[in-house]
């Protein structure tokens, strides 16, 4: 019996190791912030904070989902290496995605694309999304839910999807294969817009541990 409680006091002690291990790497899991003030951001890292200064004024701080920018207007976006490396007093320049494409709604630098959703209906608000490489407004999918130049209008309407329409409203998958225009990563066969194979042009349809590993963090591509 005595045996016993030394071994029951042993895991005991062995599994209160592990979890402050575990809980010490939390703490020191790297956690970052911005804040947008006319033309500075704030970056919060670790509880340190300092401030950038940009060449032009923003509104918004939003990171995208893979962390490779943080997204500051309807058009604009800055890198976070920029920001993380960057001084008060000399400007961080604010890149933007081609104008008359709708709001920038998530963006990938790694691979040089970004989704930026338009409305094309108000009672209720509903948007198409471009799908599309930096420095292009052209259209890299075809799918229902994709805005396609020369389509009318009424049959566009048809195919939009439901969003806030805002950035950080849809999500790019890390190995920039995959992106979910309306933030929802729903591979059912009846979910809409739900999401998309850019490379494919076509929509994916698994169960859903399946869909949410195709927008999760696979190491170095």
């Amino acid at each position: 019996m005595n045996d016993l409680r030394k071994i029951a006091a042993w895991i005991s002690l062995i599994s209160l190791a592990a979890l402050l291990l575990f809980g010490s790497a939390m703490a020191h899991e790297s956690q970052t912030d911005y804040r947008a003030g006319g033309n500075h951001l704030d970056v919060t890292s670790n509880g340190k904070l300092h401030t950038c200064l940009l060449d032009r004024k923003i509104g918004i701080a939003v990171e995208s989902f893979d962390k490779s920018a943080v997204m500051v207007s309807d058009r604009g976006y800055v890198s976070t290496a920029a920001l993380n490396r960057c001084t008060s007093d000399i400007p961080v320049h604010v890149s933007l995605i081609p104008s008359g494409v709708g709001v920038l709604a998530d963006i990938n630098l790694r691979k040089r694309l970004y989704v930026s959703v338009d409305f094309v209906s108000v009672q209720p608000f509903t948007y198409l999304a471009t799908v599309a490489r930096l420095n292009s407004s052209r259209n890299m999918v075809t799918l229902d839910g994709a805005y396609i130049s020369g389509k009318k209008l009424s049959e566009s309407q048809r195919y939009s999807f439901g969003s806030s329409g805002d950035a950080g409203s849809a999500v790019i998958s890390p190995d920039g294969r995959y992106v979910a225009p309306s933030g929802k990563i729903n591979c059912g066969p009846y979910g809409s817009p739900g999401v998309w194979d850019i490379a494919k042009n076509k929509r994916v349809v698994t169960d859903d541990d399946s869909c949410s590993a195709l927008f999760e963090v696979k190491g170095n591509k």
